[in-house]
């Protein structure tokens, strides 16, 4: 099973000849997706039992059944939604990053892989120009790192408001345009969510200072969500306003820049990011503008340090999707 037999000479020839073929697809199909669970039952009946298949014959089934029913979404056809478009040499690594079986998740087992890693987020950190204490880790999508930025957020402010915080109930400003895993977020770690409705579906520093005025409770407030590149109409916040909002209430400001962010990238929108720079977390989605593939990772969160004070520069969380498990070294 773990050394190369005929069996496996045969496997090795038939796996990489399709997947030479799938590569060299131009254009990508966008295959089928979604089909009747009691179609695909009878296609896949008896590959799993005590009886061995041919390694060909299940290769076989993947191709002619599981990846028709898959949308591909490489294929130029996929308009529905944004969730990738890798390049071929990121798939074409990501093939040799999976035959490495690399256990990324610390320095002692995977050092070349981590400082790869680092090298990566560096490069985001520094782009979007975030102080060189600044850190972070991948994690499995803009959910878990939404999840992980606004739980070092809540607290940040349970720190910083002490034992006279008792039993407050916190709040998160967001915009009605906020992606749903921020509410989704606020649910889970029991925050309300302090919603500003805008007309244009920007949120602003200026709308946000008026709603926290009219609202009377600044004090409940333990983070700013704005984001860069919204999902339905690609709108990104007015980050450098509302980062002086966020310093003026002594709030965390977080930015969700899952879809957009990586248009720091792009000179010729960079203007439209103005503030970014003062964010305390950032995400980042490279499988959508920095054309990675997808792939599951390892989260964990940096640890924040004894003086809520000091957070930022060693709490930054750049939080952001692509291979790798790693953490950066935190000594």
């Amino acid at each position: 099973m773990h050394s190369v037999d005929a069996v496996t000479e045969q496997m090795i020839r038939s796996v990489l000849a399709y997947a030479e073929n799938r590569l060299r697809l131009d254009p990508v199909p966008l295959d089928r997706g979604s089909r009747d669970p009691a179609e695909l039952d009878a296609a896949m009946a008896g590959l799993l039992g005590d009886e061995p298949h041919n390694a060909d014959q299940v290769l076989g089934v993947y191709a002619s059944v599981v990846a028709p029913a898959v949308i591909s979404a490489d294929s130029p056809r996929f308009l529905g939604f944004i969730p990738a478009a890798p390049t071929k040499a990121s798939l074409l690594f990501d093939m040799l990053v999976s035959c490495a079986s690399i256990q990324g998740t610390s320095w002692l087992e995977a050092a070349g892989a981590i400082h790869a890693e680092n090298q990566v987020l560096r490069l985001i950190a520094d782009t979007a120009g975030l102080p060189a204490a600044a850190g972070g880790c991948f994690v499995s999508g803009g959910s878990a790192a939404n999840l992980s930025a606004l739980v070092v957020a809540r607290e940040v402010a349970r720190r910083r408001a002490g034992p006279a915080a008792g039993e407050r109930r916190w709040r998160v400003v967001v915009s009605e345009d906020a992606h749903s895993s921020v509410l989704s977020t606020l649910r889970i770690l029991d925050v309300d969510a302090l919603t500003v409705h805008t007309a244009d579906h920007r949120l602003t520093g200026d709308a946000v200072r008026a709603a926290v005025a009219a609202d009377g409770d600044p004090g409940s407030l333990a983070a700013i969500v704005a984001t860069a590149g919204t999902t339905n109409a690609g709108i990104i916040d007015d980050l450098d306003g509302l980062a002086g909002v966020a310093r003026g209430l002594g709030v965390w400001f977080h930015v969700d820049g899952a879809y957009g962010g990586a248009g720091l990238f792009a000179p010729s929108v960079r203007a439209r990011y103005a503030g970014i720079e003062h964010a305390d977390s950032l995400v980042v989605d490279p499988h959508k503008w920095l054309f990675a593939p997808f792939d599951g990772v390892e989260s964990r969160r940096l640890r924040l340090p004894p003086d809520p004070a000091g957070a930022r520069a060693a709490a930054v969380v750049l939080a952001v999707r692509a291979r790798g498990g790693g953490l950066p070294r935190c000594d």
